[in-house]
């Protein structure tokens, strides 16, 4: 599948808001608390942007946003409506591989926009990458961190999906890096959540990485979770043939007091022999990068440097 890059987007240009996971919580309506969509709508109108709420977005059944019909179409409309230009999660959670079996990919082929998620966002990013080659971006979500104003988050997805980064382009990294095994690695980013990555282990949807610079991350996960989820990569063949690996934000693991979190994750990759790092602000941590899926990218895992060799959005 040849990549496909969307429209950069401009100010003025509307955004469609959506839940295809999980539900955001809604304070009640006597609360002092701020409902986190207006304080979305508010940073993306400061910015320079028209917001579309999507007619479901705030909807919540059991520990999803609404059903699967619901999600599944407030998604497809985003992308069948001229007017919208970029399409931002609200947040995560968990819900996005129920609706993969429904999901029109001939419908977001014919309409490549700006989509925009992470977490559990994976679930859908990578898929329609692949069935379309359409490059979304693994990026802070709306009322997940968006919202908390931090920002580094904010600028590098601003910069990121209005172009405004000339390749080749350095991404600025916030955590402290460690090179596993040295080298330069060349390919398309690839990646993701690694529950999620597991999670499409076995189904048509599971990714095909070889070629490609595979990024992970994940957060509140054990050693031995992790050790798992590892082995299933493994023997899935989505660590074979792949360009390089690098380990972005493992964030509030639960750690073991005979091994440091960086000898665990460097003993779990230690067969691989290509370029291997791990620290990259990219994930659940306070500050994220964002990520282009699809993207020709350049990973020396010697300095922990990650640069995009061309710009994700057609300008």
């Amino acid at each position: 599948m040849i990549p496909t890059k969307a429209p950069a987007l401009q100010p003025g240009d509307t955004i469609a808001i959506l839940s295809p996971a999980g539900a955001t919580p809604i304070e009640p309506a006597d609360s002092a608390k701020p409902d986190p969509f207006d304080q979305g709508v508010a940073l993306l109108a400061q910015a320079g942007f028209r917001v579309k709420l999507m007619p479901n977005a705030k909807n919540k059944r059991l520990y999803l946003a609404g059903t699967d019909a619901e999600r599944l179409s407030d998604l497809q409309a985003a992308f069948a409506d001229p007017a919208v230009k970029g399409i931002l999660c609200a947040r995560g959670g968990y819900g996005c591989t129920r609706l993969l079996p429904q999901l029109d990919f001939a419908l977001i082929q014919q309409n490549p926009k700006v989509f925009i998620g992470f977490s559990d966002i994976t679930a859908l990013l990578l898929p329609i990458y692949q069935q379309t080659g359409l490059m979304g971006f693994y990026g802070p979500m709306l009322t997940s961190n968006l919202i908390h104003n931090e920002p580094y988050s904010q600028s590098q997805l601003l910069q990121m999906v209005q172009g405004q980064n000339q390749a080749p382009y350095r991404i600025p990294n916030q955590n402290t890096y460690q090179c596993f095994q040295p080298g330069v690695a060349q390919g398309r980013l690839m990646g993701g959540n690694l529950s999620l990555l597991t999670a499409l282990c076995g189904t048509p949807f599971q990714p095909r990485t070889d070629g490609h610079i595979l990024f992970i991350e994940d957060w509140h996960e054990k050693y031995y979770t992790l050790d798992r989820q590892f082995q299933q990569l493994r023997m899935a063949g989505l660590l074979d043939g792949i360009a390089g690996l690098l380990l972005a934000d493992f964030s509030e693991i639960e750690t073991e007091p005979e091994q440091t979190l960086p000898a665990f994750l460097q003993e779990l990759t230690g067969f691989l022999k290509v370029p291997v790092g791990f620290g990259f602000s990219v994930g659940h941590g306070e500050q994220t990068a964002t990520l282009p899926i699809g993207c020709l990218a350049e990973f020396n895992a010697t300095t922990g440097t990650l640069r995009l060799l061309e710009n994700p959005v057609s300008l």
